[in-house]
């Protein structure tokens, strides 16, 4: 047999003492990031055997707290760098035909806290992207196994009956999501004397899979957990009152101008006994119980509950007073109408409301969470692999190296890099700005701006628009109808640029009587022009 036919493979980053070392993660603002990944490379002056003890490009730390990594549309592009060798004496380099396929997959932490070490190396922390989005590794097999499920070994036992009955057993972990690595150029990993590979980091997704839901009710169910306690916190006093309690505006009447109070409350507001407050306060619970628990469409399940809460008016006769009371569900109802139907009448406000029973509130907070779980999964919402702000990523390489005739290939595995996150759309990056140029603002130039974008709008939209004039819609407009003509109307985008930047500056101007942001966020610098 010949000695050389077999030995192992690394792949890894810049340590001589740790061949399967995280990958090096770099960031570069270059538009051409290979061109100035190569340039730094062949500018530095490599050792005969590793790496040299620093290249002239920006690299995420190894230690420290996680690093932001910014998106393309920042201009920026961070890259993953590493080589691949032969573990024997002096590491030399892999030859590039061994290489069969490579690549590398992107994990998200879904462990504790403290990122300790071991936690970090414990495969039960980490996520794996999959076809239905973030799934949690379910052993230490699935975390070292090949993402395509195709190429995993399968137990043989040289009996094809057996053989086929141990393949139904066998749990199959699904693929996961691998992103390309590319090798160097030739020239580039000869001044190096490595086997250089790099590939992009995604910290954006075009793609997006649909959530179960829009929001996961499932820790607030969780009797005594501060999810359920933070819940029940946020709904009205007028749901966990015990004792009984006067109605703001006994025997009037409740209309739409309860909603348009001068100083709105949150439905959570505690008591305060002031009579203004105690108006907006019911107004908060009726909106609440309208466009949070909709009552009057999908929750029409909460009426029975509601039903246990009692409406209550005084009766006097031959000076005698007796409370009669019956279910408030109908008045409540009655009352969400005028929140939610324009053309709703007043309701009669009865004396009280309450008290309510022992136990209800946990059963009315189950039987709500059932009707916005339903809610919920009407407004599912679509999941990029990088839309959570607050989620640390890292990366792991992976190389298939050939064997020789008659072996298999082997996959071969690097550590995973320093934990990071992906910065938001809108963080600063100190990179030169977009600039744009807006026209002349003058009648001439004005006049030159031929339309080049048209709008269809539909009858409705422009009834409404026409039936107004510009200060109706600061009051209460005139509405718009369906019955009429349709019009497709020309402008400028020019000029609705200039219409918009001319708001924006009028919106900061005021807002900054609250924020007083404007010297943070409008930088006007004079600039000389030829006359």
């Amino acid at each position: 047999m010949d000695p050389h036919t077999h030995h192992a493979v690394a792949v890894g980053g810049p340590s001589r003492q740790h061949p399967h070392a995280p990958a090096v993660l770099v960031d570069i603002e270059a538009g051409d990031f290979v061109a100035a990944l190569s340039d730094a490379i062949t500018s530095t002056t490599w050792p005969r055997f590793g790496w040299p003890a620093s290249l002239p490009i920006a690299r995420l730390p190894d230690k420290g707290a996680p690093r932001a990594l910014f998106q393309p549309i920042h201009r920026r592009f961070n890259l993953i760098l590493f080589d691949t060798h032969c573990e024997v004496f002096g590491a030399p380099r892999l030859d590039p035909k061994k290489i069969e396929s490579s690549g590398f997959v992107v994990r998200r932490w879904a462990g504790p806290d403290d990122l300790n070490g071991q936690a970090i190396a414990d495969p039960h922390n980490w996520q794996a992207w999959q076809a239905d989005g973030w799934r949690a590794l379910p052993s230490a097999a699935a975390f070292d196994a090949d993402p395509d499920p195709a190429r995993r070994p399968t137990p043989r036992t040289g009996n094809p009956g057996v053989d086929a009955r141990l393949a139904a057993l066998r749990a199959v972990h699904p693929a996961e999501a691998v992103n390309p690595l590319h090798a160097l150029m030739p020239e580039v990993c000869n001044a190096a004397r490595r086997s250089l590979l790099y590939g992009l980091v995604p910290t954006s997704e075009a793609l997006r899979k649909p959530n179960n839901a829009a929001v996961d009710y499932s820790a607030v169910r969780t009797p005594g957990s501060p999810a359920r306690d933070s819940f029940m916190a946020h709904l009205s006093p007028y749901l966990s009152r015990a004792s009984i309690r006067p109605l703001p505006g006994a025997d009037a009447r409740f209309d739409a101008t309860w909603l348009n109070g001068s100083e709105p409350v949150d439905a959570s507001e505690p008591d305060s006994g002031d009579s203004a407050a105690m108006r907006e306060q019911f107004a908060a619970f009726i909106r609440q119980l309208a466009f949070e628990f909709d009552i009057n469409g999908r929750g029409t399940s909460l009426r029975l509950l509601l039903d246990e809460l009692l409406i209550g008016r005084n009766i006097t006769t031959f000076g005698v007073t007796t409370r009669v009371a019956i279910g408030g569900a109908a008045f409540l109802q009655a009352c969400v109408h005028v929140a939610t139907d324009v053309d709703a009448g007043g309701v009669d406000i009865p004396d009280d409301f309450g008290p309510v029973p022992d136990g209800w509130l946990d059963r009315f907070t189950n039987a709500a969470l059932t009707v916005l779980e339903g809610r919920a999964a009407e407004a599912r919402t679509l999941e990029g692999r990088f839309d959570d702000a607050e989620a640390l990523y890292a990366i792991r390489a992976f190389v298939r190296v050939r064997g020789e005739p008659g072996c298999p290939t082997r996959l071969v595995w690097s550590d995973m890099t320093p934990l990071y996150r992906v910065a938001p759309w809108f963080a600063s990056t100190g990179t030169p700005q977009a600039r744009i140029a807006l026209p002349a603002f003058d009648r001439a130039s004005l006049a030159a701006m031929k339309p080049n974008v048209a709008f269809d709008v539909p009858p409705g939209l422009a009834n409404l628009l026409m039936r107004n004039k510009p200060e109706d819609f600061m009051k209460k407009p005139k509405a718009g109808s369906e019955i009429g003509l349709g019009w497709l109307c020309s402008f400028s985008i020019p000029i609705i640029t200039i219409c918009a930047f001319i708001l924006l500056n009028v919106v900061l101007s005021l807002l900054n009587l609250v924020f007083f942001w404007l010297p943070l966020v409008k930088i006007c610098l004079p600039v000389p022009k030829k006359k």
